[in-house]
């Protein structure tokens, strides 16, 4: 029960940059055999068209012969004010952070489940689906809660096939998406304020819980939804 991934294949979505890339980074790190998915990386994939995610996942079954892991990461954010949300902006975030990720978990599942075994890991966010932040910013949590939801019925679904399915819920990381906030003159101190811990997040404090649910130290976990947020969903900190 050890986080050895060796002999192990792992496929990435969304990681050209940020989490993705730390990722894969830890998983060829831990001895994984990595295929790091993106539009900017080697092995390009839109993960919006159905065509290229089979392609893609037809591709990886057939150099490695199996998929073990799927680390579903792929995301998008438009910080658009409520009411200035349009049809295109909201189909593109809807259609890469939940579509996108439904279209691989089905692709890289129906392997899966031919072999009766392996793991998923979906990203939410904690603001979807694990407390509300009213930040205008609607449809994006919403896609992260729909991901909640899906993690959940996956997990049901894929249990007889000794498949796992679980997600985290990052909470303020540091990365080029929430570059626009922690740019902002005041955001990043409301931001501390609200984090038990005091500091905002790094890539690395999500990598090991995803590296974490993907191992055969996690066996027994499934259906689990896991914030990485220095605390703020579970804390009130009240400063005497």
């Amino acid at each position: 029960m050890s986080f050895d991934f060796t002999g192990k294949t792992v496929l990435i979505t969304g990681a050209a940059q940020g989490i993705g890339e730390a990722a894969a980074k830890a998983f060829a790190t831990a001895g994984a055999n990595v295929i790091a998915v993106d539009l900017d990386t080697v092995e390009r994939c839109d993960v919006t068209s159905e065509a290229e995610v089979n392609e893609t996942v037809d591709n990886a079954i057939a150099r490695y012969g199996a998929i073990d892991v799927l680390f579903n990461n792929a995301g998008i954010n438009k910080r658009i004010p409520l009411n200035d949300w349009t049809e295109p902006d909201w189909q593109a975030v809807i259609n890469v952070n939940f579509i996108g990720s439904f279209l691989m978990a089905r692709a890289v599942g129906r392997y899966m489940m031919a072999r009766r075994s392996g793991a998923i890991v979906n990203m939410s966010a904690l603001g979807g689906g694990v407390v509300g932040l009213g930040r205008g910013t609607e449809i994006y949590t919403g896609t992260k809660g729909a991901i909640v939801g899906m993690t959940r019925d996956l997990a049901a679904e894929f249990a007889p096939y000794g498949i796992r399915v679980n997600c985290v819920a990052p909470g303020w990381i540091d990365t080029a998406m929430n570059a626009p906030l922690m740019n902002h003159p005041t955001a990043p101190q409301k931001v501390l304020d609200r984090i038990p811990l005091g500091r905002w997040g790094e890539v690395e404090d999500v990598v090991g819980p995803v590296l974490f649910l993907a191992s055969d130290a996690a066996r027994y976990i499934t259906g689990h939804v896991l914030p990485i947020d220095g605390g703020a969903a579970a804390i009130i900190r009240i400063t005497l």
